[in-house]
């Protein structure tokens, strides 16, 4: 990671500390938590799935703007859409954008299953829903190629991707850690 890349994911890191006084954006409170908790993970699941990414990206449920806003600072040549249907904490991402001057991110006030982009793209979740309920949340107009869920490497995460065998064509699990806590980056395609 560059410099500038780190310098701008530590003023994320006190731009969402700062407005979770007002907000409940993630349970981490401080710029060290959050930096340590949130926005290392999401560094590191980026290096596993960078390979993996189209061109466009869609982060559902994006709450704080994670992955998204990480996302687009570690690789500028790629459109993140950050999409929540929580007014606050799209707002919070727009102030993100703007303070962070993040050209290649739209935030996005919907819930995803409206959302349609005519692009192919790269679809991730973290910590949104079970595997189950957010294959079923996408709208099938949209041009997915890939399904990323970000998620703990684990019985639960087994478990969803079981009660989800039905609905998955096939998948990659792409293991990494974050905080000592082994983590999945769960590959799924669509077709």
């Amino acid at each position: 990671m560059q410099s500038e890349q780190a310098e701008t994911l530590k003023r994320l890191a006190n731009l969402i500390a700062e407005k979770n006084k007002q907000h409940n954006l993630t349970s981490a409170k401080t710029p060290e938590e959050i930096y340590k908790t949130h926005i290392n993970d999401c560094v590191q699941a980026f290096k596993k799935a960078q390979k993996t990414l189209r061109k466009t990206v869609i982060d559902c449920g994006s709450g704080a703007g994670l992955p998204g806003l990480v996302w687009a600072t570690l690789d500028t040549n790629k459109k993140i859409y950050t999409v929540d249907s929580t007014n606050k904490k799209i707002a919070f991402q727009k102030l993100a954008i703007r303070e962070l001057a993040l050209e290649n991110v739209v935030a996005v006030n919907d819930r995803i299953q409206n959302v349609v982009l005519d692009q192919e793209n790269t679809v991730v979740f973290k910590a949104f829903s079970s595997v189950k309920e957010g294959v079923l949340s996408l709208n099938k107009k949209n041009n997915h190629k890939n399904i990323l869920f970000l998620k703990k490497d684990d019985e639960k995460t087994e478990q969803e991707i079981t009660e989800a065998s039905s609905l998955l064509y096939d998948y990659k699990r792409h293991e990494y850690a974050s905080n000592n806590t082994k983590m999945l980056v769960l590959e799924l395609y669509d077709s």
